[in-house]
């Protein structure tokens, strides 16, 4: 996985047309999202939800699942408390193939379908520093950076 974080970074890896990501019904997706997330999971156990939460907040609309034949995002919107901005955040990305830049392929789709749905801001979270690195050369901008201990 560095390796091609590493290639990602440095622009080695092409970007191929991709089809457009749809919004999907997780009922209908579940036997092979349920494993991406897993895969997730695995690869970061400081995460705390399960896949079953997952499932949960797309059933009950609290999240939204689009697919492609590349892989799913699962995006849900956050409220600021203090200044009443609408986020949305895209929560969980996955790819069958690492490396192969999805997240700049539908960029541009997932700004306009935020923005028509009303959001003032789109977010992406990473726990990989490799990945933070490379969406800031995508004109991204750095929030807020959170380093814990456990007590």
């Amino acid at each position: 996985m560095e390796e091609s974080i590493q290639q990602l970074i440095a622009g080695e890896i092409g970007t191929v047309a991709a089809d457009k990501p749809r919004l999907s019904d997780i009922r209908e997706e579940w036997c092979w999202v349920k494993d991406g997330v897993e895969k997730i999971l695995n690869d970061n156990p400081q995460y705390t939800y399960i896949p079953e939460d997952v499932y949960a907040a797309c059933v009950n609309e609290q999240a939204q699942l689009w697919t492609t034949s590349e892989g799913f995002v699962v995006t849900c919107g956050e409220l600021d408390q203090f200044s009443g901005d609408k986020t949305c955040l895209i929560w969980i990305a996955y790819a069958h193939e690492l490396g192969t830049k999805l997240v700049v392929k539908h960029m541009e789709f997932f700004e306009q379908a935020a923005t028509e749905a009303g959001y003032d801001r789109l977010e992406v979270r990473t726990a990989v520093p490799e990945l933070g690195e490379y969406i800031l050369k995508q004109g991204w901008r750095l929030d807020t950076a959170v380093y814990f201990r456990e007590l």
